[in-house]
């Protein structure tokens, strides 16, 4: 005795079917396959370090187009692209012929943090300058601008003492 369904085949088709038989997705589809061939090529022929910062971004005509995650990785790149090119137009698989490699870095595109983080800054609680050593220190020095922003500051700070008496009685 079969088991029941066995043998039977069901009338769904899967999505990449349908997908690919719809004329406006199917050249879509056919562009994911060979950015997903040459992604294949790609992380085969360049070093472990690169494999999770650099990807195969778009194909525009004969150019490649490689997203990376920072200068660095593009520098790195960049030194490997003759040998990457020519792995890339010896595997038969490809069906696009590939003369260019552009490096566009794209630090959004791996979702690395791009904003800078805040720094955390500690309060030092200070101490104001008594007022008999900021005056006897205004009066040591011969006239000069610091002279008389310290004037301006023992001038305040007198009002300010005299209208906190003030509040106070």
């Amino acid at each position: 005795m079969k088991p029941t369904g066995a043998g039977k085949k069901s009338g769904f088709k899967p999505i990449r079917t349908l997908m690919s038989e719809n004329e406006e997705i199917a050249p879509m589809m056919r562009k994911v396959a060979l950015i997903s061939r040459l992604q294949q090529t790609y992380v085969n022929t360049i070093p472990a370090h690169l494999k999770s910062t650099s990807r195969i971004a778009a194909v525009e005509g004969t150019a490649l187009i490689i997203a990376v995650a920072n200068g660095a990785v593009a520098t790195s790149l960049k030194q490997m692209l003759p040998r990457l090119l020519e792995k890339i137009n010896e595997n038969k698989k490809q069906e696009q012929e590939v003369t260019v490699i552009r490096v566009l870095v794209q630090p959004e595109y791996f979702g690395l943090d791009i904003e800078p983080k805040p720094v955390k800054r500690r309060l030092i609680p200070t101490t104001s300058m008594p007022v008999e050593i900021l005056s006897q220190l205004t009066t040591t020095l011969r006239d000069s601008p610091l002279k008389e922003t310290l004037k301006r500051i023992q001038t305040r700070r007198e009002r300010t003492l005299t209208n906190s008496n003030k509040s106070t009685k």
